[in-house]
């Protein structure tokens, strides 16, 4: 058989796959009229997959054998957009370094490859392939406090991939990003503390969204500089991607997060010899106390700015806003991009910063909805374009905003766009019942 055959072949495999595990999860949530933008549909405790397990071997195990058809799916997409070999050489530097640094990842992967019949080194492969296809460029924000008409705590997330949706790369990635976010995950390893909730790929690429206490996550990748004059800060630890899910599983409220991570020895490389799914990344942070964190780090650099830390946002307490570029650590000494030369970041920064000022001390949900659609001042004022907060691919940059996340830590209650906000309602899923039994 030849090589256009077997891609062909493999396309085939993948759709074929795809109606059968996908069909279940079609709803009709596009918005037909404006006056439908501010509503939320509740989901009801069936739209949620809930796993407990004795070890992390044991949850690799109970993966596999969920979703044994959603991964035979996520092989085939590999295998259709990279046939690059995964040398054995590469393997045994993963496994050395998850031996090091993180064992309980390496236990899942094993249950993993088990319950699949998938070798360990394909999957280490499909870690690799989820950590630079799925690499997105997102906008945060968090408001509390003061800054809310009824005292209440908020975090946006808008998470954007960079991939050209007009492409037979970009249609399948937009398909299996749906298939893998349409429904959330609550996990509970039992050598653990914390349940936590998750949309992703189990294992190879949870996003963590909020765990049992409330406390809430948001990240923001941080473009490095391609200037070969400048400095970038590297070290090895402990993977940002793992980081976060440790964090989900110890961790009950911000100050917790701020001290367990200026603790650890935390990862910053952008080489594919250990898992490094967002090493680096600007990670955000809101809890049931009311209380806000956002964290820029590297290996050798840390800094924690919290809601009332004022000498750093140089703006009224209560309020934090990021995008893709460091904003509080010197970007001289880390290596990220300087904003001048990322401008869609510093387009959406300023523009987050400035809905959060206007609206400050009247903030409710309907205007973190409307800050997540807000297409007002990018590089095209009133436009769509790439320097929205709401992100369309142009001329700047392929950037799309592929889903949108709120959290409300106090209400144990997340809403989520299966698609770009501005063209998708909002889902509302209140955890308070699955949490609290």
């Amino acid at each position: 058989m030849n090589i256009l055959n077997k891609r062909l072949l493999s396309l085939f495999s993948f759709f074929l796959i795809f109606g059968l595990v996908f069909i279940q999860s079609i709803n009709c949530e596009t918005l037909n009229t404006n006056n439908e933008k501010t509503n939320s549909i509740d989901k009801n405790e069936s739209a949620l997959d809930n796993f407990e397990a004795d070890s992390f071997y044991e949850y690799g195990l109970i993966i596999g054998r969920k979703y044994l058809l959603k991964f035979k799916l996520l092989n085939l997409f590999a295998e259709f957009i990279d046939k690059s070999e995964y040398s054995a050489d590469e393997a045994k530097k993963q496994i050395f370094n998850m031996e090091k640094h993180y064992p309980f990842f390496l236990e899942e992967i094993k249950g993993l490859s088990a319950s699949l019949n998938i070798k360990l080194e394909r999957l280490l492969y499909l870690h690799e392939i989820c950590s630079s296809y799925f690499k997105g460029e997102c906008t945060t924000t968090l408001s509390t406090g003061d800054a809310t008409k009824n005292n209440e705590t908020f975090l946006t997330h808008n998470n954007d991939m960079d991939r050209q949706s007009n492409t037979v790369g970009g249609i399948l990635h937009t398909l299996l990003l749906r298939m893998f976010t349409y429904r959330f995950k609550i996990v509970k390893v039992n050598t653990m503390i914390y349940r936590y909730a998750f949309i992703g790929i189990p294992i190879l690429y949870e996003y963590p969204i909020i765990n049992e206490k409330g406390l809430g996550f948001g990240g923001n990748s941080i473009r490095i500089t391609d200037n070969k004059s400048r400095t970038i800060d590297k070290g090895d630890g402990l993977s940002s991607y793992l980081l976060i899910r440790l964090t989900m599983m110890t961790c009950q409220n911000v100050t917790e997060v701020a001290e367990y991570w200026e603790s650890s020895i935390r990862a910053s490389a952008f080489h594919k010899y250990w898992p490094h799914h967002w090493d680096g990344i600007t990670t955000v942070w809101c809890d049931k106390e009311g209380k806000i964190l956002c964290l820029e780090q590297t290996h050798n650099y840390f800094v924690a700015v919290f809601g009332n830390s004022t000498d750093y946002t140089g703006v009224p307490k209560g309020i934090i806003w990021h995008a893709n570029h460091h904003q509080w650590l010197d970007p001289t000494l880390t290596g990220s991009v300087l904003p001048e030369e990322f401008m869609s970041s510093k387009l959406r920064s300023d523009r987050a910063k400035q809905l959060l000022l206007e609206n400050y001390g009247s903030i409710t949900i309907e205007t973190c909805k409307n800050l997540c659609r807000d297409h007002s001042q990018g590089f095209a004022e009133g436009k769509k374009d790439s320097g929205d907060i709401c992100r369309h691919p142009d001329k700047n940059d392929s950037g799309k905003t592929v889903y949108s996340v709120i959290i409300q830590p106090k209400k144990l209650t997340v809403f989520i766009t299966h698609g770009i906000p501005c063209r998708h309602i909002f889902w509302k899923y209140d955890f308070t019942k699955k949490f609290e039994n």
